[in-house]
């Protein structure tokens, strides 16, 4: 885990205050992330967590702006350099995809051409973003490729994806995403189609990078029991939003939103005595349903009348920690809420 991160005083790299996306399908309107606000500081691992369906991808896949071409931000702001990139052009993502902001994807096949040599594609990308050219570029896609653990560089830069294991291929595209250097990179479920044993490996290479290069990661994951050696900071997000926001050893040791307490509850863990593995009953809604109200109530073994009725506010419960439920809000959040109802 990185070095514990002291923000005070600190400006983020990248904040994302009240975004909003939504998507059209089949002539209607599904608002997919609402009102996702986070900060990400320099050095820092931020984990965001949550279910398949919980909309972990869809909000970051607005970083590098590569939303589906029928989503579309409506809402909030994401400031990087000074700028909002919710207003970029593609020909402003041009200076920031890959060179800045990189980003890797959980099925590395979906990234690399099946018909180029592996060599090629990391070289393609040096050359782009770094501008270096011919010799000089394979000389540093083969060093790229030892560095990622890439066993005889030299030979494997001739070969193709369908050569390499998926462990291999998953430490292929960590080279194409890390060889220009980014300031930020961005891991969507890089281990999910991986074994114990290689996920292990290849989440060591991201901390080794990450220390080399002096980058920032986000790493979007549904296995709490990933991040907690690998994180300083985690936001829980359920049916696109933000429900929980908390440094990772506050979160582990004292979750504050039931949805957070579940997923660590879910955790499997070994002891000597045989206890069935607890889950979360029920399923992230549809975004096409409409739920009144706070979206867990229905999974919720604290929910009351009001979580059926009323969403509940944001409570910042200390600097770096804040919650989205009924269990910590104020009376006056309740008075506010009854008055709207009325």
């Amino acid at each position: 885990m990185g070095e514990k991160i002291t923000k005070m005083d600190r400006q983020p790299i990248i904040s994302a205050k009240d975004v909003e996306i939504t998507f059209s399908l089949r002539g209607k309107k599904l608002n997919a992330i609402r009102k996702c606000s986070l900060d990400l500081y320099d050095g820092e691992t931020l984990a965001i967590v949550g279910e398949s369906g919980s909309g972990k991808s869809v909000f970051t896949k607005t970083f590098v702006g590569m939303l589906d071409v029928n989503g579309k931000i409506t809402g909030g702001s994401i400031m990087y350099e000074g700028r909002d990139m919710t207003k970029f052009t593609e020909k402003d993502w041009l200076g920031v995809r890959g060179k800045k902001i990189a980003m890797v994807m959980q099925d590395p096949m979906t990234s690399l051409n099946p018909l180029k040599k592996i060599g090629k594609q990391i070289q393609e990308s040096i050359e782009h973003h770094q501008g270096l050219k011919g010799a000089e570029a394979k000389k540093a896609a083969i060093e790229m490729l030892a560095k990622v653990g890439i066993p005889d560089p030299e030979r494997r830069y001739e070969q193709y994806p369908h050569e390499f294991s998926g462990g291999m291929r998953q430490r292929v595209v960590i080279a194409i995403a890390a060889a220009c250097r980014p300031q930020i990179l961005i891991c969507d479920e890089p281990t999910t189609a991986l074994d114990v044993t290689i996920q292990a490996q290849i989440l060591q290479l991201i901390r080794d990078l990450q220390k080399e290069l002096g980058m920032s990661v986000i790493y979007i994951t549904h296995d709490l029991g990933v991040i907690h050696e690998m994180a300083d900071e985690v936001a829980v997000m359920y049916c696109g939003q933000i429900v929980e926001k908390a440094p990772v050893d506050e979160l582990f040791a004292d979750p504050k939103h039931p949805y957070s307490e579940g997923l660590l509850h879910a955790i499997p863990r070994i002891t000597k005595e045989r206890k069935p593995l607890l889950t979360i009953e029920g399923a992230v809604p549809n975004p096409t349903e409409r739920i009144e109200g706070c979206t867990f109530w229905p999974r919720c073994p604290h929910a009351s009348e009001i979580c059926k009725r009323a969403e509940a506010p944001q409570k910042q419960l200390t600097g770096e920690r804040s919650v989205k439920c009924w269990l910590y809000a104020e009376e006056a959040d309740r008075e506010t809420a009854e008055k709207k109802e009325a």
